[in-house]
């Protein structure tokens, strides 16, 4: 019973994973699209509606901002495919895409990590990737940003997860066999969605990769040539987009930092975010995985050697992280940036861990003082701990926590309904200058804002192009006006009438 319990236990820890998903998944299809999605959009919007070329669509917006706005061309090609430019009864898929991302990425890269490296089994993964999912997802403080507003989330999370597939493309360099050519074909193409992706993901990659390179030069030469398929299609594409026409434009109209300030305030950044991120989840799961990893570092053969070293240079590429939005724009950066450093904390968290247990074990040598004992007990102790310490206090902040009051308040019903009479206004070719009223539904994990009653506002001039208007705008407080009747009540304004979203984008605050 106990062996069989021991073999099932994983698989019952992946079902309540995937349950817990159910309410932020239900969520999403009271989801809409707003801001960036609308300009970022507009060109694959408009071949849709008038049957032209997909590809043609995706590429004029990549070229047209990488010349106006910004050099980040992978994730211009992802924001570009916004999925209003289909329809908005299509915005449900968005937190389906970034959470198959997200956590595709931590099981493939703790799988390879986990069963390959260190030599366990499938199930020793899944837990692993558990262990970092379940807090990564439950106590962000911003979901909405990570998983239902597509434009900052396909720039961000999406992205992110795909780093962690290419990372794993990176660790099997050092694996016993011969990597497959299939297996490097794909990992060039995540890097050049990488490397063209935005600045945190791309530049810890590319440092990544620039470690893994030196490590095969030191001692795997044989492995130089699947090592430079891997890393230089990333470099280049990093490059491609740092040295981007549109970057200065952009930057134009920041105050940036010297590249010694933005180091010293990454550093201290990442210093901070160690100190204030770990919480109770955090403790539990690190307690739960002692008897997993203390087992698969015995294992390995590495002697661990200098753990104050690794917690350095672990520190030292967590921190690198902050360090492009502080370069660029004097700042730490906004929620959706922030939220992927937050994820990748939980990677630090375990890297140290599993690296003191393995020194703690060579330390010990063959006593199995410990294993025993944490093998037994730990898991049962980290779940009363996370019963009766924890989660009682934490629950009301969990995401599926409050993903399901959202729901059940009806204000993810209201606010999507109140979304919805907007399009047949928006729709119909014989209102030209439509005016609504607010939208007075706004619930924390959805509302992204709304449009002004100023119909120059950089967000009415996207939406009024993307939907074909002259301008679109908010009514004034004083006037009311059915939703379903929306007329044109002032003239159009001049500059609304832009018809291509590069001669709106120098209004547009996008992100790094």
């Amino acid at each position: 019973m106990h062996k069989r319990f021991t073999r099932l236990w994983p698989w019952l820890l992946l079902a309540v994973f995937l349950l817990s998903l159910v309410p932020v998944l239900w969520l999403g299809q009271y989801a809409r699209a707003g801001a960036d999605d609308y300009c970022y959009g507009i060109a694959v919007h408009r071949a849709l509606q008038e049957g032209g070329s997909l590809l043609e669509a995706v590429w004029h917006t990549i070229s047209g901002y990488y010349q106006s706005w910004q050099g980040t061309f992978s994730a211009l090609a992802f924001m570009s495919l916004t999925p209003c430019s289909w329809s908005e009864g299509t915005y449900w898929i968005t937190p389906v895409v970034m959470l198959v991302s997200l956590a595709g990425g931590t099981f493939y890269l703790s799988g390879v990590l986990c069963r390959r490296l260190l030599g366990g089994s499938r199930r020793d993964g899944i837990l692993v990737a558990l262990a970092l999912l379940f807090p990564s997802i439950q106590c962000l403080a911003q979901p909405l940003h990570s998983f239902y507003w597509w434009n900052g989330a396909v720039y961000y999370t999406f992205t992110y997860g795909l780093s962690l597939f290419y990372l794993a493309g990176l660790t099997g360099l050092f694996l016993p066999g011969r990597p497959r050519p299939r297996a490097l074909a794909v990992g060039a193409l995540l890097g050049i969605l990488v490397g063209g992706s935005n600045y945190v993901s791309a530049l810890l990659t590319a440092l990544l990769g620039l470690t893994a390179l030196a490590g095969v030069l030191w001692r795997r030469r044989e492995r130089l040539f699947p090592a430079l398929v891997l890393v230089l299609p990333l470099l280049c594409a990093f490059a491609v987009s740092v040295l981007a026409p549109g970057n200065q434009v952009r930057q134009s109209g920041e105050t940036p930092m010297t590249v010694p300030e933005a180091v010293f305030a990454a550093l201290e950044q990442g210093w901070s975010d160690l100190l204030e991120w770990p919480n109770w989840l955090t403790l539990i799961s690190a307690l739960a995985l002692i008897p997993l990893l203390w087992r698969l570092a015995g294992r390995t053969g590495w002697r661990f050697p200098l753990p104050p070293l690794f917690t350095l240079v672990t520190f030292l590429f967590f921190s690198a992280q902050n360090a492009p939005h502080f370069y660029a724009a004097s700042s730490a950066g906004p929620d959706r940036l922030r939220n992927i450093i937050y994820f990748s904390h939980f990677w630090v968290v375990l890297l140290n861990e599993c690296y003191y247990l393995g020194w703690l074990r060579r330390v010990l040598g063959e006593r199995r003082v410990l294993s025993a004992l944490w093998l037994r007990r730990t898991a049962a102790a980290a779940l009363a701990a996370l019963l009766v310490g924890w989660l009682p206090h934490y629950w009301p902040t969990l995401t599926s926590v409050r993903c399901w009051e959202t729901l059940s308040d009806g204000s993810a019903a209201a606010y999507a309904r109140q979304r919805d009479e907007r399009l047949p206004t928006l729709l119909d070719p014989e209102v030209t200058d439509p005016r609504f009223s607010p939208i007075t539904a706004r619930p924390a994990l959805l509302y992204l804002g709304d449009i002004t009653t100023d119909p120059a506002d950089w967000h009415n001039n996207t939406m009024a192009v993307f939907y074909g208007k002259h301008s679109v705008a908010l009514l004034p407080p004083s006037v009311s006006l059915n939703e379903g009747h929306n007329v044109s009540l002032i003239p159009p304004d001049s500059q609304s009438r832009a018809g291509a979203p590069l001669l709106i984008s120098s209004k547009i605050l996008t992100f790094f």
